[in-house]
């Protein structure tokens, strides 16, 4: 009986070891996170990046594999003559051993081990671009996940007024001085606005379990700190012209592709040239004993198969690598112009409604109540004025997100989004 329960209890830790380990490592998450603080843990626990880094782990083994020196080759034969005269040799036996060492002496391994370098370098720029890249997303995602935030508030406290107007129809409508088409108008607007309530907080959560699959952790729910304001970057072009030419992703990650391809072309140069190989033998007989040395030299003659193929593939491959490289950078351009635009315009915007609409929707709120308490004013003109508050704030806060948004692609465009 002791045996069975040790053995159950030892596949109970088995199987629910991992999920008490997830369930531990969520527990660390912190509840509410900061920018900076989401981009350090997505660089840090990312599954997905985790993934990407693994090739890091191959190239540099592949580095290994290239700085290594060929092994020699080590032989050894016996020899007895079966019949006939003894007109190879003069014994019972000859036995022979020999030992060959190919000579890399036309650069072939530091071509190797150079070609490998640059395939390091270059795991390691698609494992920076791949960073990025979840990067962004993340900060996508929090930027909506503070917009959604917001939201919820706006609209909690919109739902909260229009419960108090409806306290205040019902009221009236007691007094005989409000209709029942107030109070059924009202309370659709209520039943409204309760809808738009629960749509941001399944927004807000479809963002926070967004957060929480880049993490790999299904049962963190993350809220956001901070509001959702933009940083005020610059909008022209030649600030980021150098930035974006040094450290975008994309073109770096083009740019050790494009030394890769190079570094194997050279590579290949060097690998068509033949490798001789040194041979040191000696050769001895038994009964009588006599014994001989041999050293050699041989190497593969070009008769039928030049080499030319791999090199024309490399200089192929090159020359793609440069014209791919070449359209990234145009593109990249093209793209930087197009969101600095885009930011210019959402920057107009968001200033234009806040100086002209944002500020007079409170009071539009206030006259609207008022005249609606003194008789001059219905219910819809009081519903209407409601509802145009809230999606004033609702509007402002869609266009801070859409600004925050532009900002952080133009940053994760020129590198700075980690920053």
């Amino acid at each position: 009986m002791t045996c069975r329960r040790m053995l159950l209890a030892l596949a109970m830790l088995a199987v629910c070891g991992p999920a008490a380990l997830a369930q531990q490592a969520e527990q660390a998450l912190p509840e509410r996170v900061t920018l900076p603080v989401l981009l350090r843990l997505v660089a840090e626990r990312s599954p997905r990046l985790a993934a990407e880094r693994v090739a890091i782990d191959a190239a540099e083994a592949d580095r290994v594999v290239a700085g290594a020196l060929p092994n020699p080759t080590l032989s050894y034969g016996r020899f007895r003559p079966s019949g006939g005269a003894h007109t190879v040799f003069e014994g019972s036996r000859q036995q022979q051993a020999t030992v060959e060492f190919p000579l890399l002496i036309a650069g072939q391994r530091a071509a190797r081990v150079e070609a490998a370098e640059q395939g390091v370098l270059g795991a390691r720029a698609r494992v920076a671009m791949a960073g990025n890249e979840l990067a962004l997303r993340a900060a996508e995602l929090f930027a909506g996940l503070q917009a959604a935030q917001e939201k919820i508030v706006v609209l909690a406290e919109a739902l909260s007024e229009i419960e108090r107007v409806s306290s205040v129809i019902s009221g009236r409508l007691e007094s005989g001085m409000a209709s029942r088409y107030d109070l059924a108008r009202v309370e659709i607007e209520v039943a409204g606005m309760a809808v738009r309530v629960q749509e941001a907080r399944a927004d807000e959560a479809e963002k926070s379990s967004g957060l929480a699959v880049l993490l790999g952790a299904p049962g963190w729910r993350p809220r956001a700190e901070g509001l959702l304001t933009p940083s005020g970057l610059p909008s022209d072009l030649s600030t980021w012209r150098e930035s974006l030419a040094a450290r975008n992703p994309q073109i770096a990650a083009a740019r050790r592709e494009e030394d890769t391809a190079r570094a194997a072309f050279a590579r290949t140069e060097h690998e068509r040239w033949p490798v001789p190989v040194l041979s040191l033998g000696r050769t001895w007989t038994n009964e009588p004993f006599g014994a001989a040395n041999f050293i050699g030299l041989s190497t593969e003659v070009f008769l039928f198969d030049d080499r030319r193929g791999p090199v024309a593939k490399a200089q192929a491959e090159l020359r793609a690598a440069e014209r791919r490289r070449e359209a990234i950078e145009a593109e990249v351009g093209v793209d930087m112009q197009r969101l600095l635009d885009a930011l210019s315009q959402r920057r107009t915007a968001l200033e234009r409604f806040e100086r002209k609409v944002d500020v007079r929707t409170p009071a539009l709120r206030q006259m609207a109540e008022d005249a609606y308490r003194l008789g001059r004013g219905t219910v819809l003109e009081l519903i209407d004025a409601t509802r145009a508050r809230v999606d004033a704030r609702v509007t402002g806060i869609d266009l801070r997100a859409f600004t925050v948004q532009q900002e952080l692609r133009i940053l994760a465009l020129t590198g700075g989004l980690g920053e």
